[in-house]
C-alpha cells in the first residue's frame, strides 16, 4: 500500500469481491459510490447502488461523524460477508476508497479480511510542478498526474507559474509557451476538486520575472533593467521587481485580478524566494538606509496587504526571510512560510525550529532532486523527504509541499520524480511508517507505474549513477553540466582524477545494461501508458550517458575544443538521435510552446563541437 496504511487488525480470512452485488449508498456519498463501482467494472463485476441497507449490500459507505474523529481519517471493515467504509467526511470515504482500490489492485479482488483505521501525519500533502522553464504538460498529462496525486492522498498542487498563465493584456510575455488558459485552469480546478484536491495558485510576485522584464514594455519595474553580477559571478537578469518602483504594486494586484478567480483555494503562492539582486539596482539606498532585510520584508507585506484585502491567505518562500531572524517574528500570523532546501543534509531542524519559535506557521519543502541531473539523483531526494519531514513533524509543521523544479530547460521527463512523489506520500501520512528502499520501488511499481516490470528499480538506480564521480555539485549532476554547461564543468578539471574517469566508464557500461534491459521491457508491456513511461526513462538514460562520455572526453583532453574531429563527429550524431526522440515524447505528453528553448538549451555542447 502507498502510503502504508496506520492500524491493521489481521482477521485471517479471505473476502472474495464477487461478480454481482450493490454498494449502499445515500446522497451525501453517491458520486463516490459510482466511482467504486466504475472501479469494481474494470475488474469485471457488476454493481448497483442502492439506499436500502439490508444483508444483501456487499459494500456499505457509512457518513458518520461518531465513528471516526479525522476530518480526512476513514476506517474499513472487511469480513466475510463484506466490505465497511467509515469515515466522518466524504473526504475521509474517498480516502478510504483509494486504500480499496490498492487492495482490489494488490489482491486482485481477493481480499485478507481486516479491519484498518487511518488518518494522516500533515493536515497538507501538497505536490508543486515548475511549469515555467519550458515544460507545460498538456490537459490530459496535468490530469494524469492529479489522479496519481488522489491515489496517493495528496490533497493540495501547485503549478509553479512565472508567464506561463495566459493573462489578457500580456501576450507578450507568453506567446511562445502556450500557456494555461483562465478556462483550463477552472478545469483544472474542478477536476481537482472533485479528488479532494486543493489547487493552489503560484504566481511568483518579486524574483523569477526575467522573462517578464525583459520585455521594454516591463523593464521599468525591474531592479537592475540592465541585469546584475550573480553571487556564483555570471552576468544575469533583469530579474526582480523592485520595491523602489512603486507601479509594481499596481502591476501585482492586475494580476492577482485576473488569476484568482479562476480558483476555489484561499491560498496563494507568491514566490518570492531568490532575490538575489535586491539592493544592488534602484533599491540600493534603501537598503542601505533600512537595511536588505528590512527593505525585503516591507515589499512582502505590501504584497501581503494585496491579498488579504481579497480574502487569501499568502503563501511565500522562506529562504529570504531567514537570514535576518530577527524580522521573522514581524511577518504577519496568517501567513505560511515555505521551508526549502534540497540537499540531503539541509538544515531542516534549525529552519524549522527559528520559524517555530517565531510562531510563523510553516510547510517543509523538500524537492524531488531530478533537476539538473537528467535521471534524477535518488538517493539524495529520499533523504532531502525524510530530513524535511521528521523535522516538520518534531516542530509543528502544518504540511509539506513537493517540490518538481524544471531549472535550465526541465529535461527530465515526469517518471523521475515518481519515487520521490510515492515517497513523500507515504511519509506525509505514516510518518512512522519508514518503507525500505526496496519496498518502496515495489509499491511505486504497482500503485504508480502500474507495472510487473521492475521500472522503479531501473529508475533508482539511473538517479545513483552520479555517484560515480567524487565531484558534488549543488543541486546538480556533473554529468548535466557536461553536456549542457561545458564550459562550467572546464572549472572542476582539476578535481576530476582518473579514478573518475574510470569509474565513469564503469557507470556507462551500468547506464547501457539498464537502457538494454529497458528495451526487452517495452517488447513484453502491452499497456500503451507503460511504453511511454520506458521511452522517456530511455531518453534520459541515453542523455545521462553522453554527458559522461562528454566529461571523459573534456577531462582527456583538457579542453572540448581538443577532442578528436571523429569522437565529435560520434556525438553530434548521438545528439541529434536523443533530441529527435526527445521532441517526440515531449510532443505527447506537453504543450509545444517551450520545445525549441528546451531543445536549445539541450544542443548548446553543439556549438563547441
Amino acid at each position: 500500500m502507498l502510503p502504508r496504511l496506520k492500524r491493521i487488525t489481521i482477521l485471517n480470512d479471505i473476502f472474495e469481491i464477487p461478480v454481482e452485488g450493490k454498494i449502499f449508498t445515500l446522497p451525501e456519498s453517491f458520486k463516490l459510490a459510482v466511482s467504486l463501482k466504475n472501479e469494481l467494472a474494470r475488474y469485471g463485476k457488476r454493481f448497483s447502488l442502492t439506499g436500502f441497507n439490508d444483508k444483501s449490500t456487499t459494500i456499505r459507505i457509512i457518513l458518520n461523524s461518531n465513528l471516526v474523529s479525522h476530518s480526512q481519517g476513514y476506517k474499513i471493515k472487511i469480513t466475510p460477508a463484506g466490505i465497511v467504509l467509515m469515515a466522518k467526511t466524504t473526504q475521509g470515504i474517498f480516502y478510504s476508497l483509494q486504500s480499496l482500490i490498492q487492495m482490489m489492485r494488490e489482491y486482485e479482488c481477493r481480499i485478507p479480511t481486516m479491519i484498518i483505521e487511518d488518518e494522516p501525519d500533515f493536515e497538507n500533502r501538497g505536490f508543486m510542478l515548475d511549469i515555467s522553464r519550458d515544460r507545460i504538460p498538456n490537459m490530459d498529462t496535468l490530469k494524469k498526474i492529479i489522479n496519481t496525486l488522489s491515489e496517493l492522498k495528496y490533497n493540495q498542487f501547485q503549478l509553479y507559474t512565472e508567464h506561463t498563465f495566459a493573462y489578457n493584456n500580456h501576450e507578450l510575455v507568453w506567446k511562445d509557451y502556450t500557456p494555461l488558459t483562465s478556462e483550463e485552469v477552472q478545469e483544472l480546478n474542478d477536476y481537482c476538486r472533485e479528488r479532494f484536491i486543493e489547487l493552489v495558485p503560484n504566481q511568483n510576485s518579486f524574483g523569477h520575472l526575467g522573462k517578464w522584464l525583459k520585455h521594454n514594455q516591463y523593464r521599468y519595474l525591474a531592479e537592475c533593467p540592465d541585469g546584475f553580477i550573480t553571487p556564483w559571478g555570471e552576468k544575469y537578469g533583469p530579474f526582480s521587481l523592485s520595491p523602489a518602483v512603486p507601479e509594481t504594486l499596481n502591476f501585482l494586484s492586475e494580476l492577482f485580478d485576473e488569476l484568482l478567480p479562476n480558483f476555489t483555494s484561499t491560498k496563494v503562492n507568491i514566490g518570492a524566494d531568490e532575490t538575489y539582486d535586491l539592493g544592488l539596482g534602484k533599491s540600493k539606498e534603501l537598503c542601505e538606509k533600512y537595511g536588505k532585510g528590512r527593505v525585503y520584508l516591507d515589499f512582502l507585506l505590501k504584497i501581503y496587504q494585496i491579498l488579504n484585502k481579497r480574502g487569501k491567505t499568502m503563501m511565500f518562500w522562506g529562504d529570504i526571510i531567514k537570514k535576518y531572524p530577527e524580522l521573522v517574528e514581524q511577518l504577519p500570523d496568517d501567513v505560511i512560510a515555505l521551508l526549502w532546501g534540497y540537499e540531503a543534509d539541509h538544515p531542516y531542524s534549525e529552519e524549522c525550529k527559528l520559524f517555530a519559535t517565531k510562531g510563523v506557521t510553516f510547510y517543509v519543502c523538500p524537492g524531488t532532486s531530478t533537476w539538473d541531473s537528467f535521471t534524477g539523483r535518488s538517493d539524495n531526494a529520499l533523504a532531502n523527504i525524510k530530513n524535511a519531514l521528521a523535522n516538520g513533524q518534531k516542530y509543528n509543521s502544518i504540511g509539506f509541499l513537493l517540490t518538481d523544479w524544471g531549472d535550465n530547460g526541465h529535461h527530465q521527463h515526469l517518471p523521475f520524480s515518481m519515487i520521490s512523489l510515492g515517497y513523500a506520500a507515504s511519509l506525509g501520512w505514516n510518518l512512522s511508517e519508514n518503507l525500505t528502499n526496496d519496498e518502496l520501488l515495489k509499491e511505486v511499481n504497482t500503485h504508480v507505474f502500474k507495472t510487473k516490470f521492475p521500472i522503479a528499480e531501473s529508475v533508482y538506480n539511473l538517479g545513483t549513477i552520479y555517484n560515480h564521480i567524487k565531484l558534488k555539485l549543488h543541486n546538480a549532476s556533473p554529468y548535466f553540466i557536461s553536456l549542457v554547461f561545458p564550459h562550467r564543468i572546464s572549472k572542476y578539471l582539476s578535481e576530476i582524477d582518473d579514478e573518475d574517469v574510470k569509474n565513469t566508464e564503469d557507470a556507462i557500461q551500468i547506464a547501457n545494461t539498464i537502457i538494454h534491459n529497458l528495451s526487452e521491457f517495452m517488447i513484453k508491456v502491452e499497456s500503451e501508458s507503460e511504453k511511454l513511461t520506458i521511452l522517456q526513462i530511455m531518453n534520459n538514460a541515453e542523455m545521462l550517458v553522453l554527458g559522461m562520455e562528454l566529461l571523459i572526453l573534456i577531462k582527456q583532453n583538457e579542453n572540448i575544443s581538443l577532442i578528436p574531429e571523429e569522437r565529435k563527429t560520434h556525438l553530434k550524431q548521438k545528439l541529434e538521435q536523443i533530441t529527435e526522440q526527445y521532441r517526440t515524447l515531449w510532443s505527447t505528453l506537453n504543450r509545444e510552446g517551450g520545445l525549441n528553448y528546451s531543445v536549445e538549451k539541450l544542443s548548446q555542447i553543439s556549438k563547441y563541437l
